[in-house]
């Protein structure tokens, strides 16, 4: 069977950088799935983007369908045929419903029973056939968080479709969307081509589309980007500051790269660094020129898709746009910083934390009295824990400043920046900046005290405030970024080993709320939060690689001590499948089945009758005292537990815990009840699995 490429593109009007990841990716994705539903084969399948046009290419396609045998069942065997072997009415009209002679009919044995069955093949449709159906399904398929519709308003896409090219090796293929006729016609660069572009057969798309300034493989034109910043930055020295999204992002704008260099009036180095850079990035995704010193050029570079002989042009627009955006951005610095940092805080009165919660100057006040907390429970040096809560009362202040208002994302380095100009003690203005961190998967933790306690108290205020206000994340929206915050506070903890009761902060965060005169169920509230946070626990003791049932085991109880539920699950990752750990759980488990936890563990010796029950208490006795005394070196708790299995053993092989004397039975079980929370000071080894 012979076999074709297959090619499909959208075009379309100009696409958010955004949009084109999102409609490649699932281009290929249900380009995919289809294929393989339509039993179409293929070697390998790639998509591309770029802001005019999505597109599929599937290599080595087969022209036809597989043929495939089908099997239909139809009626018992004793309702089919007669007892010498006629075929009955049933058997005839199920071969003519089926399409096939009766004499081709075959019994099988399923089920527990004999059933006829019409077997035969259907032969492969032609792919193009198929094609003509599928292509419009798919591209109709699509979706976007944003769309639009255009003519009579039946189609939905991201942009207004223009043109739609389709071909099956060197056939087009012939179906209409949206009144768009496919066919073998591309565009190329809106500017530079000489449009339409005819494109005879898939191998020669890229070709074709290259010739015409387009640059469809969005690899390559990131090669290309990269090579152009080099290029461009060579000519100035210094070198390029480069961040993945901006980059990213700019990829996905331009068809046909070129890189030219801007410049601006040298004063404007004067402003923070990160001033510049967003100015830069933020609007006109510009990328900025430092020193080898990593201090930053009055030059940046900009990749456009333009004609190169307008360079001149278009250097001169970018830099007139960059001096009107950095003119903005230092008069907004000189205005801010003309006050104190602190006269701003009163400010954050008029600004809604959330509508149920208050202001966040509300916010401001209840994150100093968790940060005030938490600098107690880490017994932190009187000026350290200054520092905390000093910061903790300005590290909204700058929400209100002008600078964050054009660029909000530089909070918290504004507030850092205005702290250092205002005189604030340099760990205070850190702590500022650090109580964002970490702002998403994989950023970087605060490395001082200071900034770990406000981003403590911060994240904790929003997690207890917005499950108070019954705002719970769902599966697919967590619009508060609850679940980040937590594992954000979970990471500091751990990270820093620091000696916190969470039990205790969660009672704070929640009185602080009701105090404030929030009206919620504070028992319900704090369980939901606790469930909340040992979700987090559990990511984060996975993500170090920890076996799943052992994470399951030390997370089943309190999370008061985080700390300590990560020292349990790495002591219990050493021993896994261990002969002490497999004692461990033997006995427990025994131990579990007959324990009876509203029974208590308050033992009476004088009940005693066995040796073996004698025994095993004074062992029970010595080992929880040993366990305890061992703190947290639970590798040798471990050992210590493993040392209870003869006991346990010899008590339910010498002793029936069902005894007709009540009492006597009852003190048997309490006798278990001690020995199982012995267990537990560890674990729930109940979760665990055995060798």
């Amino acid at each position: 069977m012979s076999k074709h490429d297959l090619l499909l593109e959208i075009g379309t009007e100009e696409i958010p950088a955004a949009a084109v990841v999102i409609g490649k990716d699932q281009l290929k994705e249900k380009a995919e799935a289809l294929l393989k539903r339509h039993r179409l084969n293929f070697d390998i399948m790639n998509a591309f983007g770029s802001p005019r046009r999505l597109a599929i290419m599937a290599v080595g396609l087969d022209e036809k369908q597989e043929t495939v045998t089908i099997e239909a069942k139809g009626p018992a065997k004793k309702a089919a045929f007669t007892d010498d072997g006629q075929p009955t009415k049933a058997a005839i009209g199920f071969a003519k419903s089926q399409g096939v002679d009766v004499e081709s009919l075959t019994v099988k044995s399923v089920e527990g029973g004999e059933y006829v069955f019409a077997v035969k093949e259907e032969e492969g449709r032609n792919a193009v056939e198929i094609f003509r159906e599928i292509l419009p399904e798919l591209i109709k398929s699509l979706s976007f968080p944003k769309a639009m519709r255009w003519g009579d308003g039946d189609m939905k896409f991201v942009r207004p479709i223009r043109w739609i090219l389709a071909l099956f090796g060197a056939q087009a293929i012939e179906f209409d969307v949206a009144g768009i006729a496919a066919g073998k016609l591309s565009m190329g660069h809106r500017q530079r081509a000489e449009n339409p572009v005819t494109v005879e057969a898939p191998c020669d798309y890229f070709e074709m589309l290259f010739n015409n300034f387009v640059i469809v493989d969005q690899e390559k034109r990131a090669l290309l980007v990269r090579e152009e910043i080099e290029s461009a930055v060579r000519t100035i020295g210094g070198r390029a500051v480069i961040h993945q999204h901006t980059f990213d992002e700019v990829v996905e704008l331009v068809e046909f790269p070129h890189a030219v260099v801007g410049s601006f009036a040298s004063d404007f180095v004067s402003l923070p660094r990160d001033v510049l850079v967003t100015a830069m990035e933020s609007h006109q995704r510009y990328f900025p020129v430092e020193d080898a010193d990593g201090a930053l050029l009055p030059n940046f570079i900009v990749i456009h898709n333009g004609d190169p002989k307008f360079t001149d042009i278009i250097q001169k627009g970018h830099e007139r746009v960059i001096r009107a955006r950095l003119s903005d951005a230092k008069y907004f610095f000189e205005a801010d910083s003309a006050k104190p940092l602190e006269s701003y805080v009163e400010k954050l009165n008029g600004v809604v934390f959330q509508v149920k919660l208050g202001t966040v100057y509300q916010k401001t006040q209840r994150v100093v009295k968790l940060a005030e907390e938490i600098a107690k429970s880490l017994a932190l040096a009187p000026d350290e824990m200054g520092y905390a809560v000093r910061a903790a009362y300005l590290c909204k202040a700058d929400l209100v400043t002008e600078m964050v208002g054009e660029f909000p994302t530089l909070q918290g380095a504004m507030g850092r920046d205005y702290a250092q100009v205002s005189g604030e003690p340099p760990a205070v203005a850190t702590a500022i900046f650090e109580h964002y961190l970490p702002r998403s998967a994989g950023d970087s933790l605060p490395a001082t005290v200071s900034g770990q306690v406000v981003s403590i108290s911060d994240k904790l205020d929003a997690v207890a405030g917005i499950l108070a206000a019954g705002l719970i994340p769902t599966g697919s929206e967590d619009p508060y970024a609850l679940r980040r915050q937590a594992h954000g506070i979970v990471s500091i903890i751990l990270e820093n080993d620091l000696d916190i009761s969470m039990d205790s902060l969660i009672e704070l965060a929640l009185k602080l709320y009701a105090d404030q005169g929030i009206d919620f169920d504070v028992e319900a509230t704090h369980e939901l939060i606790d469930e909340f946070f040992r979700a987090r626990v559990r990511a984060y003791l996975q993500g170090r690689e920890l076996s799943p049932d052992i994470v399951e085991a030390v997370t089943s109880g309190s999370i008061d001590d985080i700390v300590d539920i990560m020292r349990r699950a790495q002591a219990l990752q050493s021993k896994h499948k261990s002969d002490e750990l497999e004692d461990v759980l033997v006995a427990f488990i025994r131990c579990k089945n007959l324990g009876r936890v509203e029974l208590g563990t308050a033992v009476d010796d004088n009940l005693f009758i066995e040796d073996a029950e004698k025994a095993l208490y004074v062992s029970a006795v010595k080992i929880d005292r040993d366990v305890e005394q061992a703190g947290r070196d639970y590798a040798a708790a471990i050992g210590l537990l493993a040392g209870l299995r003869p006991a346990v053993d010899r008590f339910f092989d010498d002793v029936l815990v069902m005894a007709d004397d009540e009492g006597v039975k009852d003190n048997r079980i309490r006798l278990l009840n001690l020995c199982y929370n012995t267990y537990r000071r560890v674990a729930d080894f109940a979760f665990i699995s055995a060798r």
